[in-house]
C-alpha cells in the first residue's frame, strides 16, 4: 500500500468520513476508462497519473479547471479527479461548468482543503465523492472504483445489449416492425413481469415464450407449456393443479399438477381465451398469488413461476365484452407483445423461407436447395392465413418435391394459403337460420353448421376463417352434436 506524499489518509465519500478498510477493489474493471486528471502541483499530478496508467485505460492531464473544462470537451473523459484550489479556474467553477456541459460524468475532489461550506457547495453542485491529501493509492482506487461502478455496469450491459439484440433479430425476424418485437422481448426477458403474448394463429408465439424463458434469470429451470385449448374441460383444473388420491372418479393415486412442476421457472398458457369460464377464477388466485390448491386437499400450496400467456384473438376486446374475466387479463398483462400477421411483414417472407429450407435441406442431408426468384416472389405475395407455420410446411412440401431448385410448380399452395375460398352455389342445401324467437345455442349450432358447409365440412380451415382456437371449434362442434369432415 502506497501513499501519495506518504501520510495516513482517509476518504470521504457524499460528505461522510471513512476510515480505510474499504474493500479493494478490481483495478482491472478500470482499463476501458479514460480518467482526466486536474492538479496544479506538477511533481504531485504526473506521480498520480502514473499510478492511475497502471489501472487505467487513459490518463489526460489538466494544470488548472481551464484546461480541464476544454480537455472535458475534446476527449469526453469517463471521470474527472480534480483539486478544488487551482488557478485560473478552481475546481467548484470546473464542477458548476460541468454540471451543465457534462452532467453524467463523475467527479471526485482530491484535496487537502476541508472547510465545510466548501464541501456542502462540492455536494450541491452533485461531486460524487472526496479523498483526502495527501493521497493513499488503495483508497483512490477504491473510490474510483465505488464512483464508476454505474458506468462499467452500462457498459456492460450495453455491449450485451447489442450482441443480444443482434441475435434476437436473427431469431424474430430482420424488419422495423420485428426490430421493435426484440427490443421488447430483451427488455421484458430478465424481469419478473407476466406477459401476454398476442397475434393470430402462427405468428410464432410459442417460440416468442421460449425466448423470453431462455434470456430469463429462470432459463435453468423447466419452461411448461399448457395448452389451454386442448385441456378436457373436466379435468383442466387438475391437469393444471393437481389432486388427491380418491379425489374424484379415476384418481387413483396423488397427482402433481402443471403449475407444481413448473415451481423455479416458466408456465406458458398458450391459447389462454379457452380457459373455461369456470376456471378462470381460481387462475386468477394462481397468476397474482402463485398459490392454489389441489383438488381434493385442504392444503394451500405455493410455487414459485413466471407466466407467460398467449392468444389469437385480442384479450383486452375479449375482456370488454365480458368473454373473459376482465381482472384476469389485468394481472396476465404486466407486459403485452403482439406479433404481426406474416403478410404485414412481406420482407420477412423470404429470409425466413429461407430459414425453413435450410433446416429441412439438413433433415433430409442433401445440399442446400436454391429459391428461385419467381418462387421467392411468389411467397411473398402471398396472404398466409396460417402465417410462419404454414409457410415452414409449404416450403417443406417443397424441399421433398424438388431437386436443387425450387421454382413456382414446386410451391404447393394450399386453398386457405391463396386466400381462394369457393362460395357454395346457390342450389346448395344450405340450413336456414331458426326463427325468432330462438336462444343463443340454436343460432351459434346455425352459424357452425353454415361455416363449415362453406368450407367444405374442413374443420381446421372452418376454425381459421372463424377466428377461433381450433381446440375450441371442436368443442363447440361436440357440444351441439354437429358432424364434420376433413381435419
Amino acid at each position: 500500500m502506497t501513499d501519495l506524499n506518504s501520510e495516513k489518509a482517509y476518504t470521504c465519500v457524499n460528505g461522510t468520513t471513512k476510515g480505510r478498510k474499504a474493500q479493494k477493489p478490481a483495478p482491472n474493471s478500470l482499463k476501458t476508462l479514460t480518467i482526466l486528471l486536474a492538479e496544479d502541483e506538477d511533481e504531485l499530478r504526473h506521480e498520480t497519473a502514473a499510478f492511475l496508467e497502471l489501472y487505467c485505460g487513459r490518463v489526460i492531464q489538466a494544470v488548472n479547471g481551464s484546461e480541464a473544462l476544454a480537455l472535458i470537451d475534446a476527449h469526453s473523459p469517463d471521470l474527472v479527479i480534480s483539486d478544488i484550489r487551482m488557478p485560473v479556474m478552481d475546481g467548484l467553477e470546473l464542477a458548476t461548468c460541468m454540471k451543465t456541459r457534462s452532467i453524467d460524468t463523475p467527479l471526485i475532489f482530491c484535496t487537502a482543503f476541508t472547510e465545510t461550506s466548501y464541501l456542502l457547495k462540492a455536494i450541491e453542485l452533485g461531486v460524487s465523492a472526496f479523498v483526502r491529501k495527501p493521497v493513499d493509492t488503495d483508497e483512490l482506487l477504491a473510490v474510483i472504483n465505488k464512483v464508476v461502478l454505474p458506468l462499467l455496469q452500462r457498459h456492460e450491459i450495453e455491449g450485451v445489449s447489442e450482441e443480444l439484440m443482434a441475435s434476437l433479430r436473427v431469431q424474430v425476424g430482420d424488419t422495423p416492425t420485428h426490430w421493435d418485437i426484440a427490443e421488447q422481448t430483451a427488455r421484458v426477458a430478465r424481469t419478473s413481469f407476466n406477459v401476454l403474448l398476442g397475434g393470430e394463429t402462427g405468428t410464432g408465439k410459442s417460440r416468442l415464450a421460449a425466448i423470453i424463458h431462455g434470456l430469463s434469470p429462470r432459463r435453468g429451470a423447466p419452461l411448461i407449456t399448457v395448452q389451454m385449448g386442448a385441456l378436457p374441460l373436466n379435468l383442466a383444473e387438475s391437469e393444471l393443479f393437481g389432486h388427491l388420491r380418491g379425489a374424484f372418479t379415476g384418481a387413483l393415486r396423488n397427482r402433481a399438477g402443471l403449475a407444481e412442476a413448473a415451481d423455479g421457472g416458466t408456465i406458458f398458457l398458450d391459447d389462454i381465451e379457452s380457459c373455461p369460464p369456470e376456471l378462470q377464477g381460481k387462475l386468477l388466485r394462481f397468476v397474482e398469488e402463485k398459490k392454489f390448491t389441489p383438488i381434493g386437499s385442504t392444503v394451500e400450496k405455493k410455487v414459485d413461476v413466471r407466466i407467460i400467456a398467449a392468444s389469437n384473438r385480442n384479450l383486452k376486446e375479449e375482456a370488454l365484452a365480458g368473454r373473459f374475466r376482465e381482472d384476469l387479463y389485468y394481472r396476465l398483462a404486466d407486459a403485452t407483445i403482439t406479433l404481426p400477421p406474416l403478410r404485414e411483414t412481406p420482407a420477412a417472407i423470404t429470409p425466413l423461407a429461407h430459414k425453413f429450407l435450410r433446416q429441412t435441406c439438413d433433415e433430409l442431408g442433401r445440399k442446400m436447395a436454391f429459391l428461385d426468384d419467381e418462387a421467392s416472389n411468389l411467397l411473398a405475395g402471398m396472404p398466409w392465413p396460417g402465417n410462419i407455420r404454414e409457410l415452414k410446411s409449404v416450403i417443406r412440401r417443397a424441399s421433398l418435391k424438388a431437386g436443387s431448385v425450387i421454382g413456382v410448380a414446386d410451391i404447393e399452395m394450399q386453398d386457405d394459403a391463396a386466400g381462394v375460398s369457393t362460395p357454395p352455389s346457390a342450389d346448395t342445401d344450405m340450413p336456414l337460420p331458426p326463427p325468432f324467437p330462438c336462444c343463443m345455442d340454436k343460432l351459434e349450432s346455425w352459424a357452425l353448421e353454415h361455416a363449415l358447409r362453406y368450407c367444405s365440412g374442413k374443420r381446421m380451415k372452418t376454425a381459421t376463417m372463424l377466428g377461433m382456437n381450433y381446440y375450441t371449434f371442436r368443442r363447440r362442434l361436440e357440444k351441439h352434436g354437429i358432424a364434420a369432415g376433413d381435419e
